[in-house]
């Protein structure tokens, strides 16, 4: 079965691109296969990109596998709008083609309520927010993110 170096999505036998990262399939996804951060960041290159959440390397580092693993491709970026105290760690983007951004918020929305459920706690059918779930930093009503820690509210 081939699959997608980008999104590690598996294709059944005929297929030779994936329809979502227009790149070719491998045979297989050994370590050698799979594209690295720079072969990402050339296939994001000359894409519109959106960021989806911000935070500490090893947070951001999660969704982006999440994401990955749900055939989207991601990016991790320094976040250079943000400067930190010196001793504090940098804050890190990620990024997503514009195109996927729809998938991205549908995966890591789903991904949060997976982990209240895990806690046995539900959100409303409308997540109607003044603070931010993550970090209790006033979000604006027409914001979709968090403006201090960068998590996605995707307010509609």
């Amino acid at each position: 079965m081939p699959f997608c170096p980008v999104c590690q999505a598996e294709y059944r036998e005929g297929f030779t691109r994936c329809n979502s990262c227009e790149v070719d399939l491998v045979e297989s996804l050994t370590p050698e296969d799979r594209m690295s951060g720079e072969d990402v960041a050339a296939y994001l290159k000359d894409k519109e990109l959106v960021a989806v959440t911000r935070g500490l390397s090893d947070v951001v580092l999660e969704a982006q596998d999440l994401l990955r693993q749900n055939r989207v491709a991601a990016l991790m970026t320094e976040d250079t709008s943000y400067v930190p105290e010196p001793g504090h760690p940098k804050r890190m983007l990620l990024v997503v083609a514009k195109e996927q951004l729809d998938r991205a918020i549908q995966v890591l929305s789903g991904r949060f309520h997976e982990m209240l459920a895990n806690e046995g706690l539900s959100a409303p059918a409308e997540l109607t927010v003044e603070k931010c779930p993550a970090c209790g930093h006033a979000v604006p009503e027409d914001a979709e993110e968090c403006p201090e820690c960068g998590l996605v509210i995707g307010k509609a």
